[in-house]
């Protein structure tokens, strides 16, 4: 008979790390500028807003125009030129989606990308059907192109004022480490031009870069940062404010390979620390945020289970148990090592409930039917850990089982995880958890439990059990968007005669249980 591992830690109330900043509470899309104007993107607003899991937004093609997704008009299409050649600029529609995102809470990470047809050498990428437009390329006209940036920038201040723009993020562009080797110069003389650009109007809005997942054309970036002579200036070096890098836990073509090679926490951890180590190559951007401003466990957005069923994962409850970990190691890196990530961005958002789809594994925190997915639920969860984080003691993270610590007004909160990242699928056996809670009042404790696992809080199962139901099942939509909302599982009463609270859970593979830890008498948590 086999034996049920154990796993054990301590948490002390007064062994505080730091504030919980919440880097992870950020997202985007492609697409993202339709769709926030669809009821499915309405509803995760307003669901985003509500539990506190969207801090920033970020968004591809802000000046040029696109065609895509079934989306006809998901650019910025803010310039024109009319018969004679003059320059017209077009910024209605940008403010208008930037003030929704204020209405939300929300605050943009604008990328200042990519080129209108009339500014860029390139018109289409080749192998894509006509009518998309990327005009991932140099602008044809550096002169017109530093002036649109200049007015936009100028438009935003105007429009929002210096004070609110300051707590943005622009963005240079994202991933030009598709461009050729030969053009990357190029690359930096635009950062050039984008900094100008922005701080001419504003010395304090914060800018940055490069938006990349190679570790070569990043370096390639760091060294002009610091060492490059500026395209405008002349001088040594270029300012910025933040740093940003992409990383995917499979990508590409790999979906068609096999064996597949499957994600994996560990490799995101091993690509921030080399990171990490390059930074530290140049003093001068010690204090430079870094954002690790698209992630997901798979990339390839568009694609969906039905032709990739490895794709169910985006669906299940494997997605939300990554996501948990990477964030607690994501955190350990920044207690141990000193280097921290200030943005987790998820790259999805409502794709599926925009087309009307269900569980169709594209990447998202909802689908079909305003209903959130594992994913989304655990980006909630994960919303009610407290403001200040605690240390925890004990077996390490980054294995299987890993355990969050954090304090609030209302009690302590302590975050437990099993994830199985080698078999999603497979039927291992649970773990044990045991959490000591020391240093805390000799009294009685009520302890309210939520899970997300194959059982609990998890859509995609019951969809999946009620016989994958349409659409038009409306009894069927509304029961999966209660299986969504976070009830308390269980409760718990537990006395601490010496000052030493013990708690004991089993925890299946797949499964996440936030304890959320209060003296009795006290003001319950509101869920």
């Amino acid at each position: 008979m086999s034996t049920v591992k154990t796993y054990e830690y301590t948490v002390c109330p007064e062994n505080r790390i730091g504030e919980n900043d919440r880097f992870w509470a950020a997202c985007g899309l492609d697409s993202l500028y339709p769709l926030i104007d669809t009821e499915g993107g309405e509803f995760l607003l307003k669901r985003m807003k509500e539990h506190g899991t969207c801090r920033y937004m970020r968004n591809h093609h802000t000046l040029s125009r696109l065609s895509k997704d079934g989306f006809p008009d998901a650019g910025g299409n803010v310039y024109s030129e009319d018969e004679n050649g003059k320059r017209q600029y077009h910024f209605e529609k940008i403010n208008g989606i930037l003030k929704r995102y204020l209405d939300y809470g929300i605050k943009p990470v604008v990328e200042l990308d990519f080129l209108p047809d009339e500014l860029s050498v390139r018109k289409m990428r080749g192998g894509v059907e006509e009518g998309v437009y990327d005009n991932r390329s140099y602008p044809a006209d550096w002169g017109k192109w530093q002036e649109l940036l200049n007015a936009f920038i100028r438009n935003l201040a105007d429009t929002f004022g210096r004070e609110e723009v300051r707590t943005w993020y622009f963005e240079v562009w994202n991933e030009p480490d598709g461009w050729p080797v030969a053009e990357w110069s190029l690359f930096h003389k635009l950062y050039d031009v984008f900094v100008e650009a922005v701080k001419g109007v504003d010395k304090r809005f914060r800018v940055g870069g490069p938006g990349v997942f190679q570790p070569d054309f990043f370096r390639d970036f760091l060294e002009h940062v610091e060492n490059g002579t500026n395209a405008v200036t002349g001088k040594k070096g270029t300012e910025i404010d933040f740093l940003s890098y992409h990383i995917y836990g499979m990508s590409g073509g790999w979906l068609e390979e096999y064996p597949l090679i499957m994600p994996e926490v560990q490799r995101f951890c091993q690509q921030v620390m080399w990171i990490a180590r390059m930074i530290e190559g140049y003093p001068g951007l010690k204090e430079v945020e870094f954002h690790l401003n698209e992630w997901g466990v798979f990339s390839n957005y568009e694609k969906n289970s039905r032709d990739y069923p490895v794709l169910e994962q985006r669906n299940s409850e494997f997605s939300a148990c990554f996501f948990i970990k990477l964030a607690d190691c994501l955190t350990k890196i920044r207690q141990n090592f000193g280097f921290r990530v200030n943005m987790l961005l998820y790259w999805g958002f409502c794709l599926e409930d925009s087309r009307g789809e269900l569980f169709a594994g594209n990447r998202g925190l909802s689908t079909g039917g305003h209903v959130m997915k594992p994913i989304g639920t655990a980006h909630e969860l994960l919303a009610l850990m407290g403001d200040e984080l605690l240390e925890v003691r004990g077996d390490k993270s980054g294995g299987p089982v890993g355990c969050m610590a954090a304090k609030s007004p209302e009690g302590i909160q302590l975050l437990l995880y099993h994830v199985n990242e080698s078999d999603p699928e497979g039927e291992l056996p649970p773990v044990n958890i045991e959490a000591a809670v020391s240093g805390i009042e000799k009294t009685g404790y009520t302890i309210r439990v939520i899970c997300i696992d194959r059982k609990h809080h998890n859509t995609y199962r019951k969809w999946l059990e009620l016989g994958r139901p349409d659409l038009c099942d409306t009894a069927a939509i509304r029961e999966l968007q209660r299986a969504a909302e976070l009830t308390c599982d269980e409760v718990l009463k537990i006395t601490a005669p010496d000052g030493r609270l013990i708690i004991r859970r089993r925890v299946p593979p797949q499964g996440i249980q936030l304890l959320m830890i209060e003296k009795e008498g006290e003001q319950e948590y509101g869920v």
